[in-house]
């Protein structure tokens, strides 16, 4: 960047003033780790992993693996310096400004605060609105050029002097504008970098960072330190109704710093001791002491007993355990003696690698060499809208959203442009255009982020010959070689692991290669116009438009009218499609759902909402799944239980967007899945929900201070597989809840079934959704597990988790009472 050369230059000028630099009130974030916090020999980080530098080289934790890295020398070191320089810069802020719809300028004053790690800015006068004036790290999903997005807003600007901030997983975007190149440089780099920082802080320190934000926000009047008054108005807030007196008698004996005439409080050190004394998990301190005994610390013995007796894991040898406690135990002497004490017992008790989901399928590892046809495939519907199917905006952002998520089957509804460029938008509605190129370019830069397994574009063309050629040449041109186009097609349809990194265009093609019209090859969503019964004639006339032999060429998943379930399409290796509106499956599923899992074994079946949604709600595809459908789209812009579903259901795999389908929908023997004979993989499925831990309360709540939280764990998959049970309620108590309660499943087609388990608030009257967590039910595994909650738009709740205790046996045939 253009300001690199120049920092560079000066940094053993800026090394000097480092001392000066904290004394104005600079905090170095490698300071806020607490007792992991770089000191000495220590490094904090290199390449996001490195926890301690000696002589010799590096110790490098990655996937609780230890390695060494003897590569670090004194430019990684200058280097760390200066990216601390860069967010002290940072801390004490630029004047940017904030980009508002039609390109109007607000200057406000930016801040990085290297203390909690939040990105903030002062300036505002609006003082009577509700707006966000400062934001976590944890919350920002990207930093983006401003030459690399498609805002509107951006064209009344030097795009090379702006950038974005991308929040959440609805991508939320800040746009911002420097008075200089040097300025929006500095700030893209210096976010991305505290970015890494705080993910690298996260997995290291993650209670300590997480107290330190809440010990921030409490602390109205910024004097860094807490009074009992504030101590007890912020357990409040985190659902915690507990008696003063108690609460008191620990704020007393955290309070190590007394001062004679002044007013008791806690200053950031003391309030993490205080938090981390308050937090303590009897349950889990239960459980660590069977296995520490009574020497008060667990071996690696110790450990490798607890994993293959209650966690029911396999080969874990020796090795493998210390290599554990050097991740997780946080003291030294103890880490050094193969020793693990409570602490890092519980962190890594509630670590990723031990939650509900099995950790093994947070990669892929299903055999992706079987055909396309062969896999369920995250698939989004009408994936430009933002909102409702009427008059809602369009987006370039919501593609690059639905393909962060893991999306692999995009929608585009393409239309004439007044100006001769292409533009998708909902057809005969209100809803703004975007343009096409700008959506191919956002495609060519983000279908690979998350996934390296083929991407879908579903082409929904009512273009002229005109604009369907600069389509095509678009693709062609800014595509490239990921283009899937093959001059001859083979003989069998490709797999997801043949096709990595293509794009593949899904779409009307001509049976030879001439021009001319193609109107028997219309599929159903083409001649679909449920939203508007008045343009079916309309519609129909333009699904009989000439077809441009380029654009013909582009395509490779055959879109092909639907003729009936004995008709089955071949196309010698073409991909060929079918698209059925959701009732009309759910009416083929509900009477021959073994003729649709025989279709689906050699064509794709694509479904989608029907016309009649103009909200944006979807539809349940549990069914659809179970009926073999490969390709079930979703209104991704909407929040609720059937996209909830569809993250959990591709969370399998290694959220690659590819699940394979399961053995009972591939050969030619259905009776299982009918019900005519006993599954042979029926699981009896056995949940203990033995406590919630710092479960927050819902945004739009409002009833009282604290919640009354239970649990919900519902069944999803065959018609005789759906059942639901829930734990009691427990009052007043969100912050450590405990059940204690059992809660035991019938499944009969598990590798067809999901488990969504909820949290809610009781009320009188309506009980508010918390959050949910989704698993395939062959993804669970057994054992002392926590699972993670994410709000109703998919984001995770930082903190929360629930306490669970997990047993999956076969059921013989004789004991089956289903």
């Amino acid at each position: 960047m253009a300001c690199l050369g120049r920092r560079n230059s000066n940094l053993k000028q800026r090394n000097k003033s480092k001392v000066s630099s904290k004394q104005e009130g600079y905090t170095s974030p490698w300071a806020t780790g607490g007792q992991n916090a770089a000191k000495g020999n220590e490094c904090p980080k290199h390449s996001l992993v490195l926890t301690h530098l000696y002589n010799d080289g590096v110790s490098i934790i990655k996937n609780e693996r230890v390695y060494q890295c003897p590569t670090v020398n004194l430019h990684c070191i200058h280097l760390l310096c200066y990216m601390d320089d860069l967010l002290h810069e940072l801390s004490a802020g630029d004047d940017l400004n904030k980009i508002k719809g039609g390109g109007i300028l607000y200057t406000r004053h930016f801040c990085l605060d290297s203390k909690s790690l939040r990105l903030y800015y002062t300036g505002s006068e609006k003082r009577f609105r509700k707006k966000n004036t400062s934001w976590p790290l944890s919350s920002i999903e990207e930093v983006r050029e401003g030459e690399k997005d498609y805002a509107k807003r951006l064209d009344h600007h030097d795009r090379c002097k702006a950038f974005c901030v991308v929040f959440g997983s609805n991508h939320e975007v800040l746009y911002l504008l420097a008075h200089s190149y040097e300025i929006r440089d500095k700030w893209v780099r210096g976010l991305r970098y505290a970015l890494q920082l705080n993910t690298f802080l996260k997995q290291s320190e993650s209670d300590t960072i997480w107290i330190c934000e809440a010990f921030d926000r409490a602390d109205k009047n910024s004097d860094n330190s807490l009074d009992f008054e504030e101590v007890m108005k912020l357990l409040k807030s985190l659902n915690a109704d507990m008696d003063s007196s108690y609460v008191k008698e620990m704020f007393n004996a955290a309070d190590t710093r007394k001062i004679k005439g002044e007013k008791a409080s806690l200053d950031r050190d003391e309030f993490v001791q205080f938090y981390k004394r308050l937090t303590e998990r009897p349950e889990i301190e239960e459980l660590y002491m069977i296995y520490a005994k009574d020497v008060g610390y667990m071996t690696a013995s110790d450990l490798q007993m607890f994993l293959t007796q209650e966690q029911k894991e396999k080969d874990i040898g020796l090795d493998r355990c210390k290599e554990i406690m050097v991740v997780y135990e946080p003291h030294k002497e103890m880490k050094h003696n193969n020793r693990l004490s409570l602490i890092g017992f519980r962190s890594f008790l509630v670590s990723q690698q031990q939650h509900l989901f099995n950790r093994l399928h947070r990669r892929v590892y299903q055999d992706m060499t079987q055909p396309m046809t062969n896999y369920f495939i995250n698939s989004s519907h009408n994936t430009y809208l933002a909102e409702d199917q009427l008059k809602g905006p369009s987006r370039v952002e919501c593609y690059i959203s639905a393909l962060k998520q893991g999306c692999r089957c995009v929608e585009l509804d393409c239309w004439d442009g007044n100006d001769g460029e292409p533009v998708i938008y909902h057809g005969y509605t209100f809803t703004s255009k975007i343009l096409f190129i700008d959506v191919i370019n956002a495609i060519k830069d983000y279908a690979f982020v998350t996934s390296p397994y083929p991407v879908t574009l579903s082409i929904e063309n009512h273009c002229s010959i005109e604009q369907q050629t600069k389509m095509a040449n678009y693709m062609t041109r800014i595509f490239g070689d990921m283009l899937y186009c093959p001059h001859n097609m083979p003989d069998v349809t490709p797999s997801p692991h043949e096709l990595k990194n293509k794009i593949l265009v899904k779409g009307k093609k001509f049976k030879a290669q001439t021009s001319g019209d193609d109107e028997d090859e219309v599929t159903d969503e083409d001649e679909s116009a449920e939203a508007n019964q008045d343009q079916v004639k309309t519609k129909q006339a333009e699904a009989k438009l000439h077809l441009s032999s380029e654009l013909s060429n582009t395509v490779t998943m055959k879109s092909v009218a639907f003729k009936g379930l004995q008709d089955i399409p071949t196309g010698n290796g073409n991909f060929n499609v079918v698209s059925l509106v959701e009732k009309k499956i759910q009416k083929l599923i509900d009477s021959e759902i073994e003729s649709v899992c025989k279709y689906t074994q050699s064509a794709l079946i694509r479904t989608y909402p029907a016309g009649t949604r103009t909200d944006s709600s979807n539809y349940n595809p549990v069914a659809m799944w179970s009926g073999g459908c490969q390709v079930v789209a979703l209104n991704f812009q909407t929040g609720g239980e059937e996209m909830q579903l569809l993250h959990g259901k591709f969370l399998d795999n290694g959220n690659s967007g590819y699940v394979l389908k399961p053995q009972c929908l591939m050969g030619d023997n259905f009776e299982a899945l009918v019900g005519n004979r006993p599954s042979s993989t029926r699981k009896r499925l056995t949940i203990k929900v033995l406590s919630g831990f710092q479960l927050p309360k819902p945004k739009d709540s409002k009833k009282g201070e604290v919640i009354d939280p239970f649990i919900k764990i519902e069944i999803h998959g065959l018609q005789r597989d759906t059942q639901d049970k829930k734990t009691s309620v427990v009052k007043n108590n969100g912050f450590k809840p405990i059940w204690n309660e059992t809660l035991m499943f019938e499944v009969d087609v598990p590798e067809l079934a999901l488990a969504r388990l909820t949290v809610w608030d009781s009320d009188r009257y309506v009980d508010d959704f918390i959050g949910y967590f989704v698993v395939p039910v062959n993804s669970i595994v057994e054992g002392y597990r926590h699972f993670p909650l994410f709000d109703k738009n998919g984001d995770q709740y930082e903190q929360a988790l629930v306490f669970v205790h997990v047993t999956k046996e076969d059921i013989p045939h004789s004991r089956h009472t289903h």
